[in-house]
């Protein structure tokens, strides 16, 4: 995670630093995609279970997924990952969707850029 943190506006308190919140969302993305890819294969109902939420073994199938999304597409599970994690801070996501979101944006592109590289995809 880069060691600035991205621009805000001053009179906007965060819980946490933009970098935090995109951390979160695409831990929580490819933990839904991974929950989802495990009903598939074993035909049963989406239900995903927060206490996996960052346990999520086999990153790799989940990470390919969201490859192949647009950037639109990964963002909107980026969003729909944290919306769906017990954290305390969907107030002030929503808040910094609402009011930042290209700031945000640009959180989830640094992230992003970090997870998806991580391993060799060839």
């Amino acid at each position: 995670m880069p060691d600035h943190d991205l621009p805000v506006d001053p009179n906007t308190i965060l819980p946490m630093r933009v970098e935090t919140f995109a951390e979160f969302a695409v831990e929580s993305a490819l933990w839904l995609v991974r929950e989802s890819m495990d009903a598939i294969a074993n035909e049963t109902e989406f239900d995903p279970d927060p206490e996996n939420c960052f346990r999520v073994l086999g990153r790799l199938p989940a990470i390919r997924e969201l490859r192949d999304l647009t950037e639109e597409q990964r963002h909107d599970m980026f969003v729909e990952g944290f919306r769906h994690i017990p954290n305390g801070a969907h107030e002030a996501f929503e808040l910094l969707l609402a009011e930042h979101k290209p700031l945000l944006w640009e959180g989830f592109r640094q992230r992003w850029n970090v997870v998806a590289n991580e391993v060799s995809l060839a």
